[in-house]
């Protein structure tokens, strides 16, 4: 009885610290899939002064080099959708649904990524959860 109640309250410990290990692991494979992004924003804005203007976030992504948005959403990964802002250079991630194995903790969640200009130069990149479905900013903590 006594080994039943020790592994009961372990386990009452244990699974939620794991389900974030989770939910974090699989953040951090967003921000594995956003170098390539954060490259291609860096040398456009680098080279042009301005960010993408594009109507539609396929032709911006196309100007950039990037995949397309629809790619994610039949890939292996975690992402649903990587997508540029018009004008801001910002980038929005969104998961995927809890049934493509997405930690609920994350499911459906967004952040944004937007850089910082200094001096017509990007210095860096800062992170806040999405407008709509945000997710919680400890998954975010360590956007670069």
């Amino acid at each position: 009885m006594i080994v039943v109640a020790i592994i009961g309250i372990l386990a009452a410990i244990a699974m939620p610290q794991y389900n974030k290990y989770v939910a974090r692991s699989q953040v951090a494979e967003a921000f594995a899939l956003l170098g390539p992004v954060k490259q291609a924003l860096t040398l456009y804005h680098q080279e042009s002064g301005a960010f993408p203007t594009q109507a539609t976030p396929d032709e911006r992504h196309d100007m950039l080099g990037i995949p397309r948005q629809s790619v994610y959403r039949s890939s292996d990964s975690y992402i649903r959708l990587i997508q540029v802002a018009r004008g801001s250079g910002s980038i929005m991630v969104e998961f995927k649904a809890e049934s493509a194995e997405v930690s609920a903790l994350i499911a459906r969640k967004r952040f944004e990524m937007t850089p910082s200009v200094s001096s017509g130069v990007i210095t860096g990149w800062t992170c806040a959860p999405g407008d709509s479905r945000p997710i919680d900013e400890v998954y975010i903590k360590s956007c670069s």
